[in-house]
């Protein structure tokens, strides 16, 4: 015969404690004190008897899950990021992570997010939002519902909801100072899209570049590039870095996204140009993980999505557990990771 569930009453009666000193230790309820010895006591008799807590049961006394929900485009490899750090806060937090991918375009998936929260079976939510997704009615339906919500990137200019940023015009500038510092060379900038409105970082990184360039007195020259496969590609990005070494002059290129960095080196290759030395490149993020693989391996400046993930998470948790109110929608801003490799190398002027 199946062995009986082991119940709150099974340890409390060994540990000979009541239930409700169990339930303190179980769930940290504010107001009651339990000391050191009987919370001993407490974890032994559970740890020996292998008490399991019912979820369900503490759900209704809580009012929590204890689920937080993941929303974003699982095919993102940012997004991929961002889940990474989400589950290893929730781990060591004690929350589950309900992966909700989102469709496009993603405003019917989002609704069923309220359902979900209006059900109890999601705490709250952390998404990673796109430009395009940035609707008011939005805003204002997780308003009305109170549901915790935190967004990565996708709010930097509304204050009814809060974000978790990285402040990309001044990751910018440091790239800009640092190519410039090690080169002497004025910086071309490539943009590369995939054509829907850029993100909140492309924006900011594309302005700061003008701006670094007006600030020193020279014109900003900016190339726009479509996001395809190399081979569709290849003749245009040989076409343009041929026209861009001027009679093989050295030059130095600050990229938005790495894929652009990556399509650059190979170019270089092709043409017979040594990265680092006649062509220096510095990518804007590390979406696909690869720039410290590729050879010789990319200069960056790199978006800490995983920890911007577990920062959501710690900001999220606070509001589901009454720690912050939900009004209070601070940003958090991460700084950027500078990520020195091969592909800018010294010019001694």
């Amino acid at each position: 015969m199946a062995n009986k569930r082991v119940t709150s009453f099974d340890v409390a009666r060994k540990a000979g404690v009541s239930r409700s000193v169990v339930s303190a230790v179980l769930n940290d309820t504010p107001g009651i004190g339990v000391s050191a010895e009987k919370r001993k006591a407490v974890l032994e008799a559970i740890r020996e008897l292998g008490y399991q807590v019912d979820a369900q049961a503490r759900g209704m006394k809580t009012g929590r899950s204890q689920c937080l929900a993941a929303f974003g485009n699982v095919s993102n490899p940012l997004f991929l990021q961002v889940l990474e750090g989400m589950q290893e806060t929730c781990s060591h937090k004690g929350y589950h992570v309900l992966l909700y991918g989102s469709g496009n375009p993603p405003q019917d998936q989002r609704e069923e997010l309220i359902e979900l929260y209006m059900q109890r079976r999601i705490d709250g939510v952390v998404a990673f939002d796109r430009p395009q997704w940035d609707r008011d009615d939005w805003v204002r339906l997780v308003q009305s519902k109170a549901m915790p919500y935190v967004s990565v990137e996708g709010y930097p200019d509304e204050p009814r909801i809060a974000s978790v940023l990285m402040d990309y015009r001044e990751a910018a500038r440091r790239a800009l100072d640092f190519m410039w510092e090690r080169t002497g060379l004025v910086p071309l900038y490539v943009e590369m899209n995939v054509g829907v409105p850029l993100g909140f970082g492309d924006i900011e990184r594309r302005k700061a570049y003008e701006e670094w360039m007006l600030e020193k007195g020279w014109q900003p020259a900016v190339t726009e590039v479509p996001d395809k496969l190399w081979r569709q590609a290849e003749p245009k990005w040989l076409e343009w870095l041929k026209f861009k070494m001027n009679e093989g002059k050295p030059c130095a290129v600050f990229t938005n996204w790495s894929r652009a960095a990556v399509s650059i080196s190979r170019a270089a290759f092709k043409l017979g140009y040594t990265v680092g030395e006649d062509v220096h490149i510095m990518a804007g993020d590390n979406t696909d993980r690869v720039n410290q693989h590729v050879y010789p391996s990319l200069t960056a400046v790199e978006v800490p999505y995983r920890e911007m993930g577990r920062l959501a998470v710690e900001r999220l948790a606070e509001y589901v557990e009454g720690r912050r109110p939900l009004d209070a929608h601070e940003d958090i801003v991460v700084p950027a990771e500078l990520a020195v490799r091969e592909s800018v190398g010294w010019i001694r002027r």
